[in-house]
């Protein structure tokens, strides 16, 4: 099986992710200058039409495990290449919606099917390519998240002013399609996706059974195990449920400020231009961070697990005290530090993930704190709207997603300490799995020894017969 190279066409596939962050994330961030359009098309409240951008982003993180199961049967290529034809379908058609119900089952669902079926490729491809270099190369690619705020926050803004909402979505529609060229790009390595070993359930046994790719066609094989897909024993590990855990509270007030920062500012007579500025901001400081943070990450030096700590911390206090900030300078001083917590905890989420479950691991694990980070994304965003409707104003939603961040951060304190601990454990189950085998074949080796060397044996040995 060939190593990681750290370098040559991992350079390409890095490239080929960078712009793949920027178009999946740009989308994401960037809804916020959507936000009071729908208002006003669909004349819903606030909590339905967050909905449009939670279900978007719910649907994209929630079906990681199943994205995970095909990355491992078919390859990056091929379903990267088809979540890009599904979200442009699904944008294309959401242009046609007549109420806001219709626009989240085409916008939302389809949409978010298609980008994580996309997304999740281009980050697993990094672990395949890169191995001393791959936190700097994870930085380069997940940068394209910040540039893509920076990108199409002043873009989507012309467009909407110029074609309306229904154009940009048309517009949008074809700029997805460029996802088919970037997945092209993840070739995979030589030995990893010649042959699969399948597990094949038959006569109430399970038989393993080596196959090619040109027999996926056969009756037994479509109904092979979903063990041999997915890596079920990631739901016993401490560690894995603590992280998932930590991921699934950031994530109910993630994307409160990029959703509301907008209106917050119109609420303190702002202008709209000034309210896209913030995204700006939020943008131009991602793409910094995950550069620098990137840089920093790979040193010896650096604990990448305190780096994410302090900065969900520091991003969910400073959330708590949004409703104060009344200017455009405290506005925008706070826009590009939220940027920066944005940028820390997507970067290393992928390189934790590796450092503390191994990066054998990295596909199935990504697949799981996808699904735990996208049942919080659903209902996240939602609940602040609910909660602005309620109050008449946004404080509350500020005050609910900086709570949920403090506390994500918070439970990831003991996280070293139990990895450590779960580490040391499964080596010594390892160990003691390993002496019982060898006593075993010691035994079995004896009773062959003994069998060996009984009187006739002895006889025909020595040439007595």
């Amino acid at each position: 099986m060939e190593k990681a190279p750290d370098g040559g066409w991992g350079w390409v596939v890095t490239i080929a992710s960078f712009l793949i962050n920027l178009l999946v994330e740009g989308v994401d961030y960037t809804f916020g200058i959507f936000f009071p359009v729908f208002l006003e098309t669909f004349g819903e409240s606030k909590g339905k039409t967050q909905l449009l951008h939670s279900v978007l982003i719910g649907t994209l993180l929630i079906i990681g495990p199943f994205v995970s199961a095909l990355v491992n049967r078919y390859g990056s290529r091929v379903v990267g290449g088809s979540g890009a034809v599904i979200a442009s379908l699904g944008f294309f058609l959401s242009a046609f919606s007549p109420n806001i119900n219709v626009m989240i089952v085409f916008y939302s669902i389809i949409g978010g099917i298609g980008f994580g079926l996309l997304y999740l490729p281009c980050i697993v491809m990094l672990g395949v390519y890169f191995e001393k270099r791959r936190v700097l190369a994870t930085g380069i690619a997940v940068c394209g998240a910040g540039i893509g705020a920076f990108v199409f926050a002043p873009v989507f803004s012309f467009l909407l002013d110029t074609y309306l909402w229904r154009g940009t979505m048309w517009i949008l529609s074809g700029i997805t399609l460029n996802g088919i060229v970037f997945s092209a790009t993840f070739r995979p390595l030589k030995g990893r996706s010649n042959r699969s070993i399948t597990k094949v359930i038959s006569n109430d046994k399970c038989d393993t059974v080596e196959t090619s790719k040109n027999t996926y066609g056969s009756c037994k094989l479509f109904c092979m195990s979903t063990e041999s897909m997915f890596d079920f024993s990631l739901l016993k590990s401490p560690t894995m449920i603590l992280y998932a855990a930590s991921c699934l509270l950031v994530m109910f007030g993630f994307y409160v400020p990029s959703n509301f920062l907008p209106v917050l500012a119109a609420d303190v007579h702002l202008t709209t231009e000034e309210g896209a500025f913030l995204i700006l901001l939020m943008g131009v400081s991602n793409t910094v961070t995950r550069v620098v943070i990137g840089y920093i990450a790979d040193k010896p030096w650096a604990n990448c697990l305190i780096i994410n700590n302090s900065a969900l911390l520091i991003g969910g206090l400073t959330t708590c005290f949004a409703p104060f900030y009344t200017n455009l300078t405290s506005l925008a001083a706070y826009a590009l530090l939220f940027g920066a917590v944005m940028a820390i905890f997507f970067l290393l989420r992928s390189i934790l993930i590796a450092e503390l479950l191994g990066v054998h691991r990295l596909n199935s694990a990504f697949g799981l704190v996808g699904l735990s980070m996208g049942i919080s994304t659903f209902v996240g965003s939602p609940i602040a709207g609910i909660l602005s409707d309620i109050s008449g104003h946004y404080n509350l939603a500020f005050y609910f997603g900086g709570i949920t961040l403090g506390l994500g951060g918070l439970i990831c304190l003991p996280l070293r300490y139990i990895a450590t601990w779960e580490n040391r454990r499964t080596a010594n189950t390892n160990l003691s799995i390993t002496l019982n085998v060898d006593e075993v074949k010691k035994s079995e080796n004896v009773k062959t020894l003994s069998f060996k060397w009984t009187p006739s044996v002895y006889v025909v040995s020595h040439g007595y017969i």
